[in-house]
């Protein structure tokens, strides 16, 4: 974070937050007491829309409870009226239905003028006669029979428990009318339990108006639905508002006296805290006035204070990498900014000599550690001797000390007069051959060397004198001189961008305790001192892991897995240059 950064918030903190504290504590005060209001107000009308629409229901099974046994003039009751329909036999005539169906117009009429919200009422018998009273033009089809409708099946499974839907089958009536809610239940003898069949009452959708006990108007949505049928007998809101859809909602739900209805109210809580908010919003526009007022103010006395550091801290980020310089008009300033800037112009004189000191005495040091190696080898003089060992031993036909003589040349020659690291993977297999050669004669053929490696990775760059080491490693330690095995194997493969290259044997494998110091040895940082140094293992394998390390980075190196009697393993890992 920048410094006028920092400052503008110390000053903006002290000078907003004590206004802040007190709006947010002022505003979130008024807004408990207004949600705690609104609870109120919500809690009150669902509670008084669910014992409306109880009542309402209480009413409407009472009066068809009572339908079913009421009598008129003395004549038989319903129950008593269906009893010759209950079974399809021949036991009635068409007058029979005749003079049925006017004692039960005249319960029905009764009926409906009783309850004025009972629009229809119509039984169905299970020989399909049915007797019915509406008062309006609509009646029931000719032809229609119930017995494959779903109201039907669905009042039937309910075993004398009310069915209530706001839809039946569009072919039932003739003249049908726009809107109605329908209860149902099945008719039983009660002396017989016989069934006589089902009564349909069709009401008055305002037999659920739910107006006089909502006083929030648009803002509470209240619907009655039949949970089984998903069915939606009653809403307060035809079509809903789109504020609805994304608005903070409050939900109220319960289950009516008809176990399959369910009441619930949605509460608009945005739109009812509009009513209350003008306060509010008084509020929160002082406050962020005074804000604003505190902001622009900070900001000035900020940027005044500020902008002499922020010079030097441009200066200091956009320095070259390869000479670093500074000047300044600041510099001629006495006071505390002129000496931040005349200190940093010092620092930098002191880090550009110092700098240049390091890396020369970094080169310096290397050059002699090559020096000296280069000193203890008179590598002209060895070439020749070995040239001329080689003649002789061909001239007295010594093939022994002839292929010994070539490999030992051929292994200096590549260690000390090759130009460069890199090599192809070809030149460092050729190098262990010249090795192999030399011991297969010392120990008599006592021992093989297996190349398992894929013709086309013989191109692949790695760098010099990796592989041989590992070999004369498995060769004294894990073959230990060829008493402990007979075979060392050399593997590589590609996986993506990376080579990996195995040196294995079946020798004598490796103690957990000696694996454990050389993994630790591994994992030490590289050091300068290291490169032309040679330990008692010639070149070693920290010197190995360390100079691909060096070159290549972390992640690349050595890894060593070993069992001891079975062997060890040895796998480089480099990348595909």
């Amino acid at each position: 974070m920048k410094l006028r950064t920092k400052f503008f918030l110390i000053f903006s903190i002290l000078a907003v937050i004590p206004l802040v504290v007190l709006t947010l504590y002022s505003y979130e005060h008024y807004r408990e007491v207004t949600y705690q209001r609104m609870d109120e107000l919500s809690d009150n009308l669902f509670r008084n829309a669910v014992t409306a629409t109880d009542n309402t229901l209480d009413t409407i099974t009472r009066s068809i409870r009572f339908l079913t046994f009421y009598s008129d003039n003395n004549d038989y009751s319903i129950i008593e009226n269906l009893r010759p329909y209950a079974e399809d036999t021949e036991g009635f005539s068409s007058y029979d239905i005749f003079v049925t169906n006017q004692h039960l117009n005249s319960i029905f009429q009764n009926i409906m003028a009783s309850y004025d919200y009972i629009t229809g009422i119509y039984i169905f018998t299970p020989t399909d006669v049915v007797f019915s009273c509406s008062q309006s033009s609509s009646s029931v089809s000719g032809n229609y029979s119930p017995q494959n409708s779903l109201w039907y099946r669905d009042t039937l499974s309910l075993d004398g428990q009310f069915y209530v839907s706001s839809f039946v089958d569009p072919d039932m009536f003739i003249n049908a009318p726009d809107s109605a809610v329908y209860f149902s239940v099945s008719i039983n003898d009660v002396y017989t339990h016989k069934f006589l069949g089902v009564i349909l009452v069709s009401c008055a959708p305002s037999i659920f108006d739910l107006s006089t006990v909502n006083t929030m108007d648009d803002s509470a949505l209240l619907y009655i639905r039949n949970k089984d049928t998903d069915f939606t007998l009653y809403s307060n809101i035809d079509e809903l508002p789109r504020d609805f859809s994304n608005a903070d909602l409050k939900i109220h739900r319960a289950s009516l006296g008809i176990d399959s209805l369910e009441l619930t109210a949605a509460f608009n809580y945005d739109s009812l805290y509009g009513e209350f908010s003008l306060t509010s919003i008084l509020l929160l526009v002082i406050a962020f006035t005074c804000i604003v007022i505190c902001l622009v103010l900070a900001y000035v006395v900020t940027k005044n204070m500020i902008r002499p550091l922020e010079n030097l801290s441009s200066a200091m980020s956009h320095q070259g990498k390869q000479q670093l310089t500074f000047s300044s008009p600041y510099m001629n300033r006495t006071d505390e900014i002129g000496t931040l800037y005349n200190e940093y112009a010092n620092m930098l004189d002191e880090l550009n000599a110092s700098i240049k000191r390091d890396y020369q005495d970094k080169l310096n040091i290397l050059d002699a550690q090559m020096k000296s190696l280069e000193a203890r080898i008179n590598s002209h003089f060895l070439f020749n001797t070995l040239e001329s060992i080689n003649s002789m031993a061909e001239i007295d036909d010594n093939e022994n000390i002839a292929t010994m003589s070539l490999a030992l040349g051929n292994m200096f020659r590549y260690a000390i007069k090759t130009p460069s690291e890199i090599v192809t993977l070809k030149d460092e297999i050729d190098h262990v051959k010249d090795y192999v050669s030399i011991q297969a004669i010392r120990f008599s053929n006592r021992f093989s060397l297996t190349l398992d490696i894929p013709e086309e990775l013989y191109s692949q760059k790695v760098l010099k004198l990796i592989l041989q080491p590992l070999v004369e490693n498995a060769f004294y330690h894990g073959l230990d001189y060829c008493t402990a095995g007979d075979n060392i194997t050399v593997h590589a493969e590609r996986s993506g961008d990376i080579l990996y290259i195995t040196v294995s044997d079946n020798g004598q494998g490796i103690s957990e305790e000696t694996l454990r110091s050389i993994h630790q040895k591994l994992s030490e940082e590289a050091s300068f001192t290291e490169l032309g140094h040679r330990n008692k293992q010639g070149i070693g394998l920290k010197n190995i892991h360390s100079r691909i390390e060096l070159y290549y980075g972390k992640g690349y190196g050595l890894t060593i897995k070993s069992t001891p009697g079975q062997g060890t393993a040895i796998t480089i890992k480099v990348p595909v240059l």
